[in-house]
């Protein structure tokens, strides 16, 4: 039945945007995977090890995988503390990109006594302008787009979705809550679309469980409108989990159904 539903799904955002029915000229590049297997295209160069990843049985459904990362105190790699998947892919200027995945936390994640800290799990992550690097670029730029877990005092856990630039002279970084805490033993869904531009063409439609992050007073159609890229390298994506600097514990993140589509949009002039 999975098989089968998996078909269905990727067929259906083979064809399909958020707005338009997109057509086999305009698709650029797409993934579908239910993490039966890791696959080739997942780079797992910025982890620990093989052990801080793998595909295990979906914690409420023994007949169904799930792509686990998990995330010890000494795991520093790249910079940060971290075990995530990086993912070629396309992304560019002008380009539109429609990708959703979902993802769960089981009751060891909910230890009390926290501190306040956050948990990426997802990001888009820039990159200095060609010809630089990190130290010659030195601006403090923060990821263009984060999905992040906050974790406050009096053991609420939130999600949040961070949107736009912030660097040594931009401070445009928007946080959006989902307005519900976050709940152990429960999968959610996330979907995005995202409009690459380095001005105020780009946008992003952020959702979880099919509601919209941005509310309707603002845009009824769910757009966060604002730039999403410093310069003209592409952002590259980024999955698994980042951050959690002020806790001992190690943690733990179930992933699966992630589907990606880039495309090129339509020369409607509305955009």
């Amino acid at each position: 039945m999975k098989y089968l539903s998996t078909l269905i799904l990727c067929v259906y955002l083979c064809s399909c945007s958020n707005e338009d029915i997109i057509n086999d000229e305009r698709i650029i590049q797409e993934f579908s995977d239910s993490f039966y297997t890791i696959n080739p295209y997942w780079n797992t160069s910025e982890t620990t090890n093989s052990s801080r990843y793998g595909i295990v049985n979906d914690p409420l459904d023994i007949q169904n995988n799930s792509l686990a990362f998990h995330l010890f105190p000494e795991d520093f790699n790249y910079g940060g503390k971290r075990n995530e998947f990086v993912l070629k892919t396309k992304d560019t200027i002008g380009l539109n990109v429609d990708y959703s995945f979902k993802f769960l936390f089981t009751s060891e994640f909910f230890a009390r006594n926290k501190e306040l800290d956050w948990i990426m799990i997802h990001q888009w992550h820039d990159m200095p302008p060609r010809g630089m690097s990190w130290s010659d670029y030195n601006m403090d730029t923060n990821p263009p787009i984060q999905l992040y877990i906050r974790v406050l005092p009096g053991d609420k856990y939130y999600i949040v979705y961070a949107y736009g630039l912030k660097d040594k002279n931009r401070k445009s970084l928007r946080h959006l809550t989902y307005e519900f805490p976050l709940q152990p033993n429960e999968w959610y869904s996330f979907e995005n679309t995202i409009k690459w531009a380095k001005d105020e063409s780009g946008y992003s439609i952020p959702s979880i469980n099919g509601e919209y992050l941005v509310k309707s007073d603002e845009n009824p159609t769910g757009k966060l409108i604002g730039a999403n890229m410093f310069n003209d390298v592409p952002n590259y994506f980024k999955m698994g989990l980042y951050g959690n600097y002020l806790s001992n514990d190690t943690i733990s993140v179930y992933i699966d159904n992630f589907n990606y589509l880039l495309y090129l949009p339509e020369k409607t002039g509305s955009e």
